[in-house]
């Protein structure tokens, strides 16, 4: 039922507020992991428990019937008449369908609907195939079990006749998923991707930190440029919300001031032959610049609406709730105030900066304070959003050293709980033998 999801809202609302972890699941439907555990266990217990007790069977006779006729019947009725039962082709693909079979002119039509049913027959036919195979292994195990519990064969033999029914069950299936197809070569694993001439000419880029916009793929599902360069773009099933929002209302529509703000130093186009080549933009804010005014806005959704139309290096976008982290400070421009990154590691940001005056400054990176700790000359320092997705922090003048680094609570209090754990396990493993080489000692005594 929790694999439901949105059919099923109330039980999938309150798991999502009120118990612990649930919302981490990547979808509703890994819930039914616990199935995959839980079936198999207790199956495995069952037939210990008519292995221990042969005569179950037959004094439960009726109810093993019943519980055959349920699985094998349905399994069976299932093979018989599947269409009365499942749709094989999901809503979304029937909308798609429709749309794209009105675009068609009337002799096109014709082999269009002939390519769908010739789909949907192929995906009826592994589902009769699956079903009637899954009849004859619930009456295969049905048959082991009634035998042994009507003393025709040994607990031996059962044992070794389930393990088998088991492998060849699984094996087949497990094929599916896992074959020889996803067995590479070391060399394959280790450059999954050529390089392009376009990127071979930004690798000559000695800079640690700046991004790429490849246009020439599938720029947010595609993950080769992320082999080569920090990309805009990329693929994460757990992307950041905030970040894919700002892909949604503005990357995508090709907002300039926002591809600087993120500094996007390289843009990769085809050429007039479909070639992949550079193009360098010198617009690009860098990593980390002082903004002269601030614009407060009252919400995020006010956040995101402006970066419309803005320039990121002169002025902040911050939201109110941030209001107080620029409270007492007035902007004095200082034309010859600079800041630097002067070490880049992914878990550490070193920046070095000097201004006659205090300023507000924007790093290009995103805003994530779940982990990542600011500091001054190696005191904390509080730091804020700006820009929707940015960090932004007013910084003290003089020449100083800014430093971020990624802390996460949660994990370095994980690893001191699974180092005790990992402890206690080794001193009760210790103590344990220790008490039985003693008790030898004893014996021998």
């Amino acid at each position: 039922m929790l694999s439901w999801g949105k059919n099923f809202m109330p039980l999938t609302d309150f798991f999502l507020h009120y118990i612990p972890g649930y919302n981490k699941f990547r979808a509703v439907s890994m819930i039914l992991v616990i199935a995959d555990l839980a079936i198999p266990l207790l199956g495995i217990l069952t037939l210990k428990e008519i292995i221990e007790k042969p005569t179950i069977i037959r004094e439960k006779q009726k109810q093993f019937y019943l519980t055959l006729g349920l699985t094998g019947g349905l399994a069976l009725v299932f093979y018989l008449m599947p269409q009365a039962f499942f749709n094989f082709l999901s809503g979304m693909e029937q909308a798609a369908i429709t749309e794209q079979r009105a675009t068609l002119d009337s002799s096109q039509v014709a082999q269009f609907d002939s390519l769908i049913n010739n789909l949907e027959a192929a995906r009826v036919s592994i589902f009769k195939s699956d079903a009637i195979r899954s009849f004859f292994f619930i009456l295969l195990a049905s048959t082991l079990i009634w035998l042994y519990g009507n003393k025709k064969i040994k607990s031996g033999v059962l044992t070794v006749s389930v393990i088998f029914l088991i492998a060849i069950d699984m094996i087949p299936i497990a094929n599916r998923y896992l074959n020889n197809d996803n067995f590479v070569s070391k060399t394959q694993v280790n450059n999954p991707f050529a390089a392009t001439e376009a990127d071979k000419i930004i690798l000559k880029d000695t800079d640690p930190n700046f991004r790429v916009f490849n246009t020439t793929v599938s720029t947010f599902q595609d993950a080769s440029t992320s082999y080569f360069h920090k990309s805009i773009g990329g693929y994460h099933g757990a992307k950041l919300r905030r970040y894919q929002e700002l892909i949604d209302h503005h990357i995508s529509k090709g907002n300039e001031n926002v591809l600087n703000m993120l500094n996007t130093r390289y843009f990769i186009l085809n050429d007039a032959n479909r070639q992949p080549v550079v193009q360098i933009n010198m617009d690009a804010a860098g990593h980390a610049w002082f903004v002269n005014t601030w614009k407060m806005v009252e919400n995020a959704d006010q956040e995101i609406d402006a970066l419309t139309n803005f320039s990121p290096e002169s002025t902040a976008i911050v939201d109110k709730r941030f209001a107080q982290q620029l409270s007492g400070f007035s902007s004095m421009p200082d034309t010859n105030a600079f800041i630097k990154l002067t070490e880049y590691q992914p878990n550490k940001l070193i920046y070095k900066y000097q201004a006659a005056t205090d300023q507000l400054a924007v790093f290009s990176e995103i805003y994530y304070d779940k982990g990542w700790k600011a500091f001054i000359d190696g005191k904390p320092a509080p730091y804020f959003r700006a820009d929707y997705v940015l960090r932004a922090m007013v910084v003290p003048a003089g020449s100083h050293e800014i430093e971020f680094r990624f802390e996460p609570r949660v994990y370095f209090t994980g690893e001191k709980i699974s180092f005790a754990g990992s402890l206690l396990l080794i001193l009760m493993m210790l103590g344990y033998a220790g008490n039985e080489i003693r008790k030898n000692f004893r014996k021998k005594a």
